[in-house]
């Protein structure tokens, strides 16, 4: 019983590949065919990179008028860069706040 329902399916199977083969309309090739190269396009224009957006002096200033600020902002840098716990980085930005 089992091979006759793997008989079927496989029957069915084939009838279905063929019938969406025809529907797809999918001409066999005849032999190689070369790629048609695409049409030559002229380069673009080389354009200017935005320049980057200039940081106030006022905004500076204003971050590095508390000291206490600036040495846990000093801290959190570098530690950040030596892969320090994840909790301290933490609890540094939870102190300047």
């Amino acid at each position: 019983m089992a091979e006759y329902d793997l008989g079927r399916m496989q029957e069915e199977a084939v009838r279905r590949a063929k019938e969406m083969q025809s529907r797809a309309r999918i001409p066999h090739p005849a032999g190689p065919r070369r790629p048609e190269p695409p049409p030559a396009e002229p380069p673009p224009e080389p354009q200017e990179p935005p320049a980057p957006p200039a940081v106030p002096a006022a905004a500076l200033d204003a971050l590095f008028q508390d000291k206490e600020r600036t040495l846990l902002l000093a801290l959190l840098v570098l530690l950040s860069s030596e892969d320090a716990g994840h909790d301290l980085l933490f609890a540094l930005l939870f102190l300047l706040l």
